[in-house]
């Protein structure tokens, strides 16, 4: 009767021990054991796995199977020479970036000088004024004034004033508006105007001219503020207002 030989118990215990004892040496690297790679031809172990920028196909093993390289891995070289020139690609070039910010503020100033030009006239100087060419120069004032066509106004010289270093003139320009049932307004708004003719100045200096509003002690110069209609409106809302409640007493 023939009998199956049992491999040795002590064999394979000896050759685990001696393979501990090798992989505990420090001069011999310790390789992990990998499956032969299939198929026909002579069985060869494949090497370690390759750590990225070791160097593409050649850091397979020698017996990785076709079709496994590391081509795919990049190395970090080139990801960060990609990255550099995904930057440069949404960097506007030098000369762009310049143009645009030399450009922009001067767009800006222009849209605000044109959105805030107050409009004056050349006054007439110290020594050609008269309180015609006065009141005449105010009209003209009036006309550059954004105000609509349905208000209407008449001015009126009031008084002359003689001051130590100056001499004033003053008039003043009343608005109201008149309707088809109401011809006449039931509230009026007026407009004070001063022009001072300084003594100290030279007769060929320009005059100056101030003017303020009806129940505002605010004087205003016409070189400096742009006039508005809605002051003239308020000034009729609150007389009106007023008006109302006499009446309702």
């Amino acid at each position: 009767m023939v009998t199956a030989r049992r491999p040795c118990p002590r064999g394979r215990a000896q050759r685990r021990g001696q393979r501990r004892a090798r992989a505990q040496l420090p001069g011999l690297p310790h390789l992990p054991r990998h499956r032969s790679a299939p198929g026909p031809g002579p069985r060869r172990a494949w090497g370690p796995p390759a750590w990225p920028g070791s160097g593409g196909e050649a850091a397979a093993g020698p017996g990785a199977p076709s079709g496994v390289s590391r081509a795919g891995v990049k190395p970090m070289e080139e990801e960060k020479g990609e990255a550099g020139s995904e930057e440069k690609d949404h960097i506007p070039p030098e000369d762009e970036s310049s143009s645009t910010e030399e450009c922009l503020p001067e767009d800006e100033e222009k849209e605000k000088e044109s959105k805030h030009v107050i409009k004056n006239i050349p006054w007439t100087t110290a020594k050609n004024f008269t309180v015609e060419i006065g009141q005449q120069q105010i009209e003209e004032l009036i006309s550059t004034w954004d105000i609509h066509e349905s208000w209407l106004h008449h001015s009126e010289f009031l008084e002359e004033e003689e001051l130590k270093d100056s001499k004033r003139y003053h008039y003043r320009a009343c608005w109201g508006l008149p309707t088809r049932r109401k011809p006449i307004p039931r509230a009026t708004a007026s407009v004070y105007f001063v022009i001072v003719i300084s003594k100290l100045k030279p007769d060929t200096a320009p005059v100056e001219v101030f003017y303020r509003l009806e129940s505002s002690r605010l004087i205003r110069r016409p070189e400096q503020c742009e006039f508005r209609e809605k002051w003239l409106q308020d000034i009729i809302e609150n007389k009106t207002v007023c008006a109302e409640r006499l009446a309702s007493r």
